[in-house]
């Protein structure tokens, strides 16, 4: 009974930790940021950055231009999406114990 009162604790740990990170601000899923050159005839030498993606989420489209003083906001919220995955996938792993254990303990009437 110890183990499964250790799980429960721990689960209550994780879904805490991650209320705690959805709450920090903008989350962003499969995306990544990518340095992009300047194109056309004003080539300034300044690298432009675009965030990217697989599936379409900026207003219908897969990349969008942001700001060189953007990028650390957006870097932040990357991270705080892959964390939550992680978070998300050891909470999914904890509830499957959880309710193996319940079935072994649980007495059919």
């Amino acid at each position: 009974m110890t183990r499964y009162l250790a799980l429960l604790k721990n689960l209550e740990a994780l879904e805490a930790e991650r209320n705690r990170i959805s709450n920090e601000g903008d989350i962003l899923f499969d995306c990544w940021l990518a340095p992009s050159k300047p194109g056309g005839t004003a080539r300034t030498g300044k690298a432009h950055w675009q965030l990217r993606s697989r599936k379409a989420q900026f207003a219908g489209k897969k990349s969008k231009y942001i700001k060189a003083s953007e990028v650390g906001q957006y870097e932040a919220a990357l991270d705080r999406g892959k964390t939550l995955r992680r978070l998300d996938k050891q909470i999914e792993l904890l509830q499957k114990r959880i309710e193996q254990i319940d079935a072994i303990c649980t007495v059919p009437k």
